[in-house]
């Protein structure tokens, strides 16, 4: 039987005997919504009819304004909610990395403490295979793959069967879904059609976003079908809506059974999505800026303490799992990098009084403190997406995003055009790139992350680069003392699909596609040189 088996075996046989007694918060819920961009709460600012049961949860609870993930996607932010360690540290910075077996998670924690763990996940990047499900006696995924069924609504009544189930028992239940996840338009039918009916707001970006919606990832995310941000925003909502009363059911049941008033219950997101701010895309993954890293985070503590608080401080996810355990009573674990959340809230102090973030999609990290950020340069060629200032009549298709390849592109009539990026010159401006120099920014003077003010600061700067090497360092120190067992993930057949299905370009299948995209451009290529030698 396996290490982690046979201890949650050995807990669940010890409940009741010695040390293995569960303390007193014997009821702990962990609801992650993926993909949940922290203004389109009512909490955080939004429209009081969006979130109206989190809005309600938030009052019993502490609010955390500057909570940011630790990545743009779902893999290393989960990684690291569930084992209180930066993706450096548990080394699931991409798809083909597991969470080592030295890295306990709080499921493991609270397994072998005589609780009883369970967890439901809309699969893709929260599937089985990469260390989530470690130390749950049950992890449920969306298998088989379902693209019209990510949401809650999907396994929620067997969730709420299963807390019923418990009876006085102490548990921990995690539950993840994609019901803000793109496509938006597979909310329930009763969500869209109310907030279709909604008024579409102008947007500034409305421009911007209309050109966006001609690349391949757009179309495969069905945004081409809106002809406004606004169209967007209202579709997007209605998931939030959706996963909004998968909360409130979660809290009607506990209050049902009386078991609300001692819960900790945290409601979060993995990581935020950006609606072409900056000029950067729809979507999520590729960069560092606060529209994709800033998560929501409402903690309810047991019995309401310090109900209706809202915390300025900076905390990040890997301040997730050591909560979960101090609050609940067990032992801490020193490898953890966090700080309980509540002891944040009580003292206004964080262990760290900084956040890293990173992504492998370009190969970046961001170091962030009260008052800046600071922006990696990327060391990978450039991701290309639709310039802005392209005329409306001749909008580009990408057929791919290609890092560094040759490739084509068509126009509204349907006239290929041939480009070599990164090395053409571009004089038609129909495309830009993902920015890759980096940058600081004062969070403090310019909350939207606008402003490069690294020539104008050079001396901070240079503080927060030689702060995150240091960081990086030490987290990779961790590493090395928890990788030995660690095992490269392979991706199955049924995971692909749900990862294509979510509108992910998976390690792998890229350069295969890059492949195909260099024999037809050199094919192109060739025949639009025998036109010119041989015009008509």
């Amino acid at each position: 039987m396996p290490r982690r088996l046979l201890l949650s075996a050995l807990a669940l046989a010890c409940v009741g005997c010695g040390e293995s007694k569960p303390p007193a918060g014997r009821t702990v819920v962990l609801i992650s919504i993926d993909t949940l961009r922290t203004e389109r709460l009512g909490v955080y600012g939004n429209a009081a009819d969006v979130s109206p049961n989190i809005d309600t949860l938030a009052r019993d609870s502490i609010v955390f304004d500057t909570a940011l993930s630790v990545a743009p996607w779902t893999l290393p932010a989960h990684a690291s909610m569930l084992t209180g360690l930066d993706p450096v540290a548990h080394g699931v910075e991409e798809a083909d990395r597991r969470i080592p077996a030295k890295a306990r998670t709080a499921a493991e924690h609270f397994a072998e403490h005589g609780y009883r763990t369970a967890a439901w996940t809309a699969g893709g990047f929260a599937d089985k295979g990469w260390g989530l499900e470690d130390g749950f006696e049950s992890y449920d995924t969306n298998s088989p793959w379902a693209a019209t069924g990510t949401g809650f609504s999907r396994y929620l009544p067997n969730a709420l069967r299963w807390i019923e189930e418990r009876k006085e028992e102490p548990f921990f239940l995690f539950l993840h879904s994609f019901d803000a996840h793109g496509p938006y338009d597979r909310s329930s039918p009763d969500s869209l059609a109310r907030f279709r009916a909604r008024p579409v707001q102008d947007s500034p970006r409305d421009f911007e976003y209309f050109r966006a919606t001609y690349t391949d990832y757009a179309r495969g995310m069905r945004f081409d079908q809106y002809q406004r941000l606004g169209e967007a925003l209202n579709d997007y909502d209605s998931g939030v809506f959706d996963a909004d009363r998968a909360v409130g059911e979660v809290v009607a049941t506990l209050k049902r059974l009386g078991r609300y008033d001692e819960a900790l219950i945290v409601v979060l997101s993995d990581h935020g999505e950006s609606f072409y701010d900056h000029g950067l895309w729809m979507g999520h993954g590729l960069h560092l800026r606060d529209s994709v890293l800033r998560v929501p985070l409402v903690v309810k503590l047991p019995h309401s303490e310090l109900a209706g608080q809202r915390v300025s401080s900076l905390v990040d996810l890997v301040d997730v799992a050591p909560t979960l355990l101090d609050v609940a009573g067990l032992p801490k674990d020193e490898q953890m990098q966090g700080s309980s959340l509540a002891a944040v809230a009580r003292t206004g102090e964080r262990s760290r009084g900084w956040a890293l973030a990173g992504t492998a999609s370009t190969k970046t990290y961001a170091l962030v403190n009260r008052q800046y950020k600071f922006i990696t340069a990327s060391d990978t060629p450039p991701l290309v997406i639709v310039r802005t200032s392209l005329r409306p009549e001749t909008p580009p298709v990408l057929r791919e995003f290609i890092r560094g390849e040759p490739f084509h592109a068509y126009n509204s009539r349907g006239e290929s055009q041939i480009f070599y990026y990164p090395n053409v010159h571009d004089p038609l401006g129909y495309f830009e790139d993902v920015p890759r120099a980096g940058g600081l920014y004062d969070r403090s003077n310019d909350p939207g992350e606008h402003v490069d003010v690294s020539a104008e600061r050079p001396e901070e700067r240079e503080r927060m680069v030689k702060a995150l090497e240091q960081i990086l360092e030490s987290s990779r120190a961790l590493h090395a003392r928890l990788e030995g067992e660690q095992v490269r993930k392979q991706l199955g057949d049924e995971e692909l699909k749900q990862l294509r299905e979510l509108g992910y370009t998976v390690s792998g299948e890229s350069e295969a596609l890059s492949d195909e995209a260099r024999a037809a451009d050199e094919a192109l290529a060739a025949e639009l040189e025998r036109a010119r030698k041989n015009p008509p």
